[in-house]
């Protein structure tokens, strides 16, 4: 606040005041003057009160111990002044300070800041600092990084990402929310691993991602939210050259999946099996999700039909042709006049969407193949490359290889699968790696879905530490597990985010008006490693503040008290003087 408004408020005050005592009747005049002069001194010692001269305090280095701090780290560090947070073991001769904000305004002479043990806590670090400097303790052990899936339609297979630190010779396995084991890895030479899944129904789950030794105790453990959004039921139609065993199991995995299916299979002679037949027209592919064809059906298409597809997708639905075959010329023309030019696919390569390992059962031991449950079959991939930039893998093998493409048209998109036998999973008793593909290129091709407000949250948060949340509408709240509801108050000035901070674990529902998603609150008693290494990432990128330089003195605000203590003598001599009648007028009034 500046001074000048309460200095000029007393001013005001001193000068209103004289003006008083010089009107009628006025006092003697020795009186007059003291009055006066006492008046201009308390007026003074007031705003010395108020605003303190600066004086000169000597510099030094504060020495903050936080959570894992050891009596050796300390010791290391040369530093006159030494504090401990709450977190922090007790240590002796060393003073403990209910946060950094209140270390900083009992000792106003720190140059430096020197942060020992894990890092600042989440309180401290939203504080104006002046130059630090972090000497971390040792790293903590266990998951240190968590990478949760983006939301996901229902079926669509996921990735969990994480680091294991510390941990030499260790597995990480993925549990399901009903506890059985899904995917089991072992982590590279930097620790990292990543597990794969798929998604059920819709709903927020919570997956659990161990940390296991070699003979299969626990280690560590932290919950992996998964969040399946609720889509609408997609529509789709299904045009083939002939019948076969591939689309009869496409048929049966559209049916699971709630869509609306429409189909036509030609037979010959004139003869369509199927639904009753659908023109290929505007009118009747913009109702459309996606529209799947075969290679046949590719080829057998007129210059009307394959104008009315390529304009529809300009607009939004989805067109994948399925290669059950080698493809001739009319398809690839086609292709080539979508955006699509491809090169070979006459031989064909079998293909892994798997790992062994990603199809390990929950009971299965280390360094033995009992109880393993089937690894998936491969299946046969036509060899076939895309000429031209601009096309995106539709899928990944196991190797890492590319299985198909796809590219933007307008709003829509054109992919092509060249796989011919993708219901040998299902045969093999495999459909739910059956299932995956099929909704993992629905997802990818399929009309997409406006954009949700809430598209932009964090998958998870630490309960009792702040979370900014950006780019959300006005009204937005959030629900917490307990009914409690908390309204979020965006600021402008701050990219229009919020600051919520959550109190208990557990899910939390971000309503905006119909629009509603989870978020996980992860306690961090619940992820010990995990959150030690946010907290240690977090103080790290602590820069502090360049205002402050390394001198030998620096000028801070003096003491206030003795400077009150000498307004309120004088105001009371005021007062006195104020109230005491001369004696002249005691006589006269026969007052005492």
């Amino acid at each position: 606040m500046s001074a000048w408004l309460p200095l000029g408020v007393i001013a005001l005050a001193v000068l209103l005041a004289s003006l008083r005592l010089c009107l009628p009747p006025r006092p003697p005049r020795a009186r007059l003057a003291v009055q006066l002069v006492l008046q201009l001194a308390a007026a003074l010692l007031l705003g010395l009160a108020l605003f303190p001269p600066r004086q000169a305090l000597p510099a030094d280095t504060l020495l903050v111990a936080t959570a894992g701090t050891r009596a050796a780290e300390l010791a290391a560090v040369p530093a006159a002044i030494r504090v401990r947070l709450p977190e922090a073991p007790a240590l002796a001769g060393v003073e403990r300070v209910p946060d950094l904000a209140t270390a900083l305004r009992q000792h106003p002479g720190t140059r430096e800041l020197v942060i020992v043990g894990q890092g600042l806590p989440a309180r401290d670090r939203d504080a104006t600092l002046p130059p630090l400097r972090f000497l971390p303790g040792a790293a903590p052990q266990g998951l240190v990084e968590l990478r949760a899936p983006p939301p996901l339609a229902a079926g669509a297979r996921f990735e969990v990402g994480a680091r294991v630190h510390g941990l030499p010779q260790a597995r990480v396995e993925l549990l399901d929310p009903a506890g059985h084991r899904v995917a089991l890895a072992v982590p590279g030479d930097d620790g990292r691993v990543r597990l794969a899944a798929s998604a059920r129904d819709a709903g927020d789950v919570e997956f659990t991602l161990r940390v296991l030794d070699r003979e299969g105790r626990r280690l560590d453990q932290v919950p992996v939210p998964v969040r399946v959004r609720p889509l609408p039921a997609p529509t789709l139609r299904l045009l083939a050259g002939a019948p076969g065993p591939e689309l009869k199991y496409l048929q049966r995995w559209a049916a699971d999946t709630g869509a609306t299916v429409q189909t036509g299979i030609h037979v010959g002679g004139g003869v369509q099996l199927g639904d009753a037949p659908a023109a290929i027209e505007p009118a009747s592919l913009a109702r459309l999700d996606l529209l799947l064809l075969d290679e046949r059906r590719l080829a057998a298409l007129s210059s009307a039909q394959r104008a009315a597809i390529a304009a529809a997708m300009r607009d939004g639905p989805g067109v994948l042709v399925r290669m059950g075959g080698a493809l001739d010329a009319n398809a690839r023309r086609t292709l080539r006049d979508w955006g699509l030019e491809v090169r070979g696919g006459e031989r064909t390569a079998m293909v892994k969407l798997r790992d062994a390992d990603a199809d390990t059962g929950a009971d299965a031991d280390a360094g033995t193949d009992g109880g393993r449950a089937p690894a998936a079959p491969a299946i046969e991939r036509f060899d076939l490359a895309f000429a031209g930039a601009g096309v995106v893998p539709l899928l990944r093998a196991a190797d890492g290889s590319a299985i198909g493409g796809w590219r933007a048209v307008g709003r829509g998109r054109i992919g092509l699968l060249p796989v011919a036998d993708s219901y040998t999973l299902v045969l093999a008793g495999h459909a739910d790696t059956h299932a995956e593909l099929w909704n993992q290129v629905l997802a990818v091709l399929a009309r997409p879905l406006p954009a949700s407000p809430l598209a932009r949250l964090p998958a998870w948060a630490w309960a009792g530490e702040r979370t900014a949340l950006c780019g959300l509408p006005d009204g937005t709240r959030i629900e917490a597990p307990d009914g409690g509801t908390t309204p979020l108050l965006a600021d402008p000035r701050a990219g229009n985010c919020s600051g919520w901070w959550p109190r208990q674990a557990g899910w939390h529902r971000v309503v905006a008006g119909d629009a509603s998603a989870g978020i996980r609150v992860i306690a961090p008693a619940d992820a010990r490693a995990l959150h030690a290494q946010a907290t240690r990432q977090a103080t790290s990128a602590l820069r502090g503040s360049t205002g402050i330089t390394a001198a030998s003195a620096l000028p801070v605000p003096g003491p206030r008290w003795p400077w009150l203590l000498g307004f309120i003598g004088v105001a009371a001599l005021l007062w006195w003087l104020e109230r005491r009648r001369p004696a002249v007028i005691r006589r006269a009034t026969g007052a005492p």
